[in-house]
């Protein structure tokens, strides 16, 4: 019968257990890597999933933990079951890969899945992708283990963008907190404008009645509406291209009178970057 119970896995106690390993093992550097940061900031938690042995005391799950263990040399609490029928670990996960949204998560992040889109949405636009095409994001292998390695390389701003994107969902039903929080992380890592600059332009696209600019209030009635259509449904791209043209307008200080994108006769525009402007403060 197998047994479960909660232990102390220290380095040395990690290196005994990975001893007892059943044969080679695939393992994934940024995910020990993602473990091993979560596990030296002290957010690691106890969340039930267990490193598990079989009846001969073979090593079936836990790898990854345990590796991580040893590069952070941080001690770890979890449970630890014994004594599992031979061939258990083929039923582990039912078959399915974690995703990114779920490895993220595992590292105590409140909002993970918001925090695992932006990393996407940021990774699209790095890379040239549209924002929501499944076929350009297959010919771009960004594999979770690849994934993972791109958000710890920025990890804190990340997290942060994902919580600003969650929020904002929260407040504005019509906004799609995946590019919130993609956008907000673009804005201030790769064009340079304050964290204030882009939280006062978010605040007033998901506040309810007008705002000082002309430009964002069309952007918010356009979203609006197409949130209450049930006849078509206006694309993620081309809401992103508006929301790209809504900044531009509100950084330069400029209003339109008509917001619209026509992707057959305009190139896809791009945000502009805070030393195109003149900003210098």
């Amino acid at each position: 019968m197998a047994t479960s119970i909660v232990e102390t896995i220290t380095p040395q106690k990690a290196q005994e257990y990975l001893a007892k390993s059943g044969g080679n093992r695939n393992i994934s550097k940024p995910v020990v890597t993602s473990y091993a940061t979560t596990m030296r900031e002290g957010k690691w938690i106890l969340n039930g999933e267990p490193i598990v042995f079989d009846v001969d005391g073979v090593l079936l799950n836990g790898h990854h933990r345990l590796h991580a263990v040893i590069q952070s040399n941080v001690p770890i609490q979890t449970f630890v079951t014994r004594g599992v029928e031979h061939g258990a670990f083929t039923t582990f996960d039912c078959g399915r890969h974690r995703t990114l949204g779920q490895l993220i998560g595992m590292n105590g992040i409140k909002h993970y899945n918001s925090v695992a889109s932006v990393v996407n949405v940021v990774f699209r636009l790095q890379n040239g992708l549209a924002v929501s095409d499944s076929g350009l994001a297959h010919n771009a292998k960004h594999t979770n283990s690849k994934m993972i390695d791109y958000f710890n390389n920025d990890r804190e701003l990340f997290i942060e963008s994902g919580e600003f994107g969650a929020l904002a969902r929260n407040k504005a039903s019509f906004i799609d907190g995946s590019i919130v929080g993609g956008t907000y992380y673009w804005l201030i890592r790769k064009c340079g404008y304050k964290k204030e600059i882009v939280e006062g332009f978010f605040n007033d696209l998901c506040k309810i009645g007008t705002s000082e600019s002309h430009t964002i209030d069309l952007l918010r009635t356009r979203l609006i509406n197409d949130k209450m259509s049930t006849i078509r449904k206006t694309s993620k791209n081309i809401h992103f291209a508006l929301l790209i043209k809504t900044w531009n307008y509100y950084i330069t200080n400029e209003n339109v009178k008509c917001l619209r994108f026509n992707p057959e006769k305009e190139e896809y525009p791009k945000f502009l970057k805070r030393d195109e402007i003149g900003i210098t403060d």
